[in-house]
């Protein structure tokens, strides 16, 4: 736990959280090795330390992305274009209404890589590999 304790507050420099979401938190990966010409990734993050990407540029196109899942239409892409437009309509456009056109460009730096090799790093420098 000690070592799973030191990387988490080593992941605290690169994640800013802003929202409580699903799983737990939602907020933004804001490691320096990401490019700097694009938005900042989104990304959840529950109490076990697991980390996963949110599509969108956003944190509004995010939380609609996600939340299609739960609507009554089952297919997701028709249910967050019936998300999009009912946002639009409360006056908070997303930049697009077609689920495929989200963003989702990978990480530079995987969130879930760097927590293991940080664990990993604590764990020897604590003698315990």
């Amino acid at each position: 736990m000690q070592a799973v304790n030191a990387g988490a507050a080593e992941m605290a420099k690169y994640v800013k959280l802003v929202a409580k979401g699903g799983k737990g938190w939602i907020g933004y990966w804001l490691h320096p090795d990401e490019p700097a010409d694009r938005a900042w990734h989104l990304i959840e993050l529950d109490t076990e330390f697991t980390f996963w990407g949110l599509v969108g540029l956003t944190l509004t196109e995010a939380a609609a992305a996600e939340q299609a899942r739960y609507q009554d239409e089952p297919n997701k892409r028709i249910a967050f274009t019936q998300l999009a437009a009912e946002l639009a309509e409360l006056g908070l456009p997303l930049s697009t209404q077609d689920h495929d056109a989200l963003d989702d460009a990978e990480y530079t730096v995987d969130p879930e890589e760097l927590m293991e090799e940080l664990i990993e790093a604590e764990r020897e420098k604590l003698g315990l590999r």
